[in-house]
This record gives structure tokens, C-alpha cells and sequence, in this order.
């Protein structure tokens, strides 16, 4: 049994998807896109991602490094006078990841100028 041959190509489901998709856009709109949907799934953060770093399944380590990067990062933003907004990534992971029981020891060792880390 012969198929037939299609002689044409099914239009679009809609005009709006194919302009999408060729429609030439500056850098600038890109990366305000960009930056609209990581602030879209920041608002729809529920818990840590997983992260390659630390593929096992004792986040220990994650947990530490988060809270280490959160607090880098504010200084850091804190030195450049800069927003300390891309900070609030960290924050999120590394509350969603450690106990508070250690965070409340942790803040309380920054405090007294004893914590191990390097921040």
C-alpha cells in the first residue's frame, strides 16, 4: 500500500508562537527576560535544587556552603554598595537545607567573632 505524499506543510497553531520564534530581539530584552523569570522562580521556590556538587544524599555539606555563600555575598554586595538581592538565593537554599538549631549557632558564633568559616 502507497502513502501519500504531502505536497504542503500544516500551517502554525498560531501566528503569535511562529513570530516568537523568529523574531529578532536585542541583548537588553533578552536579559530583562532573563532576569523576569529568575525573579518568577524565586517567588515560586519551594525547596533546594539539586546541586552537582553535592550528589549524595548527607547535604551537610551543601547546607554549610550555602550559609557560608549567603553571608560572602551580603558582604561582598555590602562592600560595592550594591543590592544585596542575588543574595536571597543562597538564603533560600541553606534555610530549606540546615537545621535551624545549627544556623541559630552559626549566627551566634559570627557574633562573637569565633565562626570557622571563611566569610
Amino acid at each position: 500500500m502507497e502513502r501519500p505524499r504531502v505536497t504542503s506543510l500544516p500551517a502554525p497553531l498560531c501566528a503569535s508562537a511562529a513570530s516568537r520564534w523568529f523574531r529578532p530581539e536585542s541583548d537588553f530584552e533578552r536579559r530583562r527576560a532573563m532576569a523576569e523569570d529568575i525573579q518568577a522562580k524565586l517567588k515560586r521556590y519551594k525547596t533546594a535544587p539539586f546541586d552537582s556538587r553535592f550528589p549524595n544524599q548527607n547535604q551537610t555539606k551543601n547546607c554549610w556552603q550555602n550559609y557560608v555563600d549567603f553571608h560572602r555575598c551580603q558582604k561582598a554586595m555590602a562592600a560595592k554598595g550594591a543590592d544585596a538581592a542575588p543574595c536571597q538565593w543562597y538564603y533560600r537554599v541553606y534555610k530549606s537545607l540546615c537545621p535551624t538549631s545549627w544556623v541559630t549557632t552559626w549566627d551566634e558564633y559570627r557574633e562573637e567573632g569565633i565562626f570557622p568559616g571563611k566569610i
